[in-house]
């Protein structure tokens, strides 16, 4: 564990606030017309003790923000392994950049400008720390009433500020003007008397006098990491499907405050303050959970369909994954139009009204070999065996269950059914539109972030409940118990920021591309659709039966196209 400075997570929040809805003030508000960010985050200190997660949590913040529509060019990311000097985070650069962004964004624009690093607090004022700041000279500091003072002449309708920094004064003996007790006083009168600027909000991770908190079981800062859990739709209290800042902020701040009293037996309140006009605004984030009905579209066999956005994000494993393998070579991709994509898997209703009105029979049972399943008299998973295929796996299967034994021609197969079935068109997803839905924004190793231990939230991995069987002697996975064994009945878990279930764990999905593990080194940025040619299939997600690793939204796999499993299946996308 570690300290941190305070605010990133904040403003991760902020930005899903305003991507999407944006906001409106009356039903004739001009909307937001252009959308500006400037994310510094700083880790390494020449004067100072480095920090662990400030330039990872700024990179995760860009790719939700790219993700979710941001202009990649309107978006300046500072951090310390920048390769051009100028996006190092140095006090020159800061001020540099943000004379830049500020000068850009116009009126009705929208502004973000956040900060992770150190902070500190200095005769009852506060400041931020780049990464060549010598702590306790104001000279070499960013102070925060300056930024407000150049925010008041920038003509951007909405201006967000997130600080991710300490509120605590470094220094000890003699250079201190003012006790501890008479700083903290200090600065709660200052906060109190803040006015902010015209359509200014600030959003900081704690309060005066306190440290921020950052934690390796995340790998991100406490509140960052609530902040993300909110997005992910349990800030959602009243249930209807779209966030609002005053939810997530009073989830993350709640939920911040218990984990660093129990966890580091401290104190950290965050807090945000608006003013003016902004104040009266209504904000509406992105839709989390079970995604808005005007949104979703359900089919004649009964697939329910969740529209996603374009936008582009960071496809393949993230930096220094020891899980990565050499096929998952990180690269730029934009998806450049929406699409519809299943909520859940395809599942064994909906598998058999398409064998019922076709008459179709599976691989499995026309080849003869049949496919995987669980022998409970010798505790094995074997096969390929005739007695298994998709209606008998060797476990109790409902309706709801994902239908698994299914080759990828056998997922075409349905495809091809239900575009003649309904004229539409209807296929299995690319690997790219797969990791994009399945990441939902996230640039974490798993998309709820990087403890592999949550995954019993969102997925059904091998866990706990998989070990009470230990089928095939098989004992490996997490600790935690998602309450299934085998395959579960579809949206058992939570879903991810899009209202995707089961995008990792369940059963592995088969998608469109042929299988290439060097395609990434070559892959288009736009809208890639695999390799020309292949012998190979792409599988994605994981499965009940797989350890944490292969639950990584950038994990892949690939097989024959004849290829069945009981832990294989596949959901839809369908072009709008």
């Amino acid at each position: 564990m570690h300290l941190r400075r305070s605010c990133s997570c904040c403003f991760q929040a902020w930005c899903w606030l305003v991507v999407a809805p944006f906001f409106a003030h009356a039903a004739d508000e001009p909307k937001v017309a252009e959308r500006w960010a400037l994310l510094i985050g700083v880790d390494d200190y020449a004067n100072a003790n480095d920090l662990n997660y400030c330039g990872a949590d700024q990179r995760s913040l860009r790719d939700r923000l790219r993700a979710s529509g941001f202009p990649e060019k309107q978006i300046f990311l500072m951090h310390d392994k920048a390769e051009e000097n100028r996006y190092r985070p140095s006090q020159r650069n800061i001020e540099k950049q943000l004379d830049v962004v500020l000068s850009l964004a116009g009126e009705n624009d929208l502004l973000i400008v956040a900060f992770s690093g150190h902070g500190v607090s200095l005769d009852g004022k506060s400041y931020l720390c780049p990464n060549d700041a010598t702590l306790q000279d104001p000279a070499t500091l960013v102070a925060l009433d300056s930024l407000y003072e150049r925010l008041r002449d920038c003509s951007a309708k909405l201006k967000l500020v997130l600080v991710d920094a300490c509120r605590n004064d470094p220094r000890v003996g003699g250079a201190r003007s003012m006790t501890p007790t008479e700083e903290t006083k200090a600065l709660a009168r200052n906060l109190k008397d803040l006015r902010l600027p015209e359509g200014v909000v600030l959003l900081n991770s704690c309060a005066p006098g306190e440290i921020s908190r950052e934690d390796e079981k995340f790998g991100h800062g406490v509140f960052m990491n609530f902040i993300l859990e909110g997005l992910g739709g349990a800030a959602d209290k009243d249930g209807d499907g779209a966030l609002s800042l005053y939810e997530l902020q009073s989830y993350a701040s709640i939920k911040t405050r218990v984990y660093v009293a129990d966890r580091f037996n401290d104190s950290q309140r965050p807090f945000y303050k608006i003013e003016g006009e902004a104040a009266s605004m209504e904000f509406a984030l992105l839709p989390t959970g079970p995604i808005s009905n005007e949104k979703r579209w359900t089919n004649t066999v009964g697939l329910e369909f969740a529209l996603i956005p374009p936008g582009e994000f960071q496809m393949g494993a993230v930096d220094d994954d020891p899980d990565a393998d050499d096929d998952e070579l990180r690269h730029k991709v934009r998806i450049t139009k929406p699409f519809y994509l299943g909520i859940h898997e395809v599942t064994h209703a909906q598998f058999s009204q398409f064998v019922k009105a076709d008459n179709y029979k599976t691989q499995a049972e026309t080849d003869g070999a049949g496919g995987w399943g669980y022998d409970e008299a010798t505790d094995t998973l074997s096969g390929p065996k005739p007695q298994y295929d998709w209606r008998n796996t060797g476990w109790p299967q409902t309706d709801e269950h994902p239908v698994v034994n299914v080759t990828w021609r056998d997922a075409k197969a349905f495809c091809d059914w239900l575009c003649r079935k309904e004229g539409k068109n209807y296929r299995l997803p690319t690997e790219a539109q797969w990791e994009y839905a399945c990441r939902a924004g996230a640039a974490t190793k798993y998309f709820h972030g990087d403890d592999p231990e949550r995954l019993a939230e969102f997925a059904n991995t091998a866990d706990a409940a998989f070990k009470t069987k230990k089928p095939s002697g098989h004992a490996y996975g997490i600790d935690a118990d998602d309450g299934f064994v085998f395959t579960a009945p579809v949206g058992r878990r939570k879903p991810n920021a899009f209202g995707l279930y089961d995008m990792t764990g369940n059963v592995w999905e088969w998608c469109d591309d042929w299988y290439d593990p060097q395609f990434y080194s070559r892959s288009p940025e736009n809208d890639p659709f695999g390799p020309v040619e292949g012998t190979l299939g792409v599988y994605r997600g994981g499965s009940w039966f797989s350890r944490p690793a292969y639950a990584r939204p950038s994990n892949r796999g690939g097989d024959s196209l004849e290829y069945r499993d009981d832990s294989l299946g596949f959901r839809l996308v369908l072009a709008p």
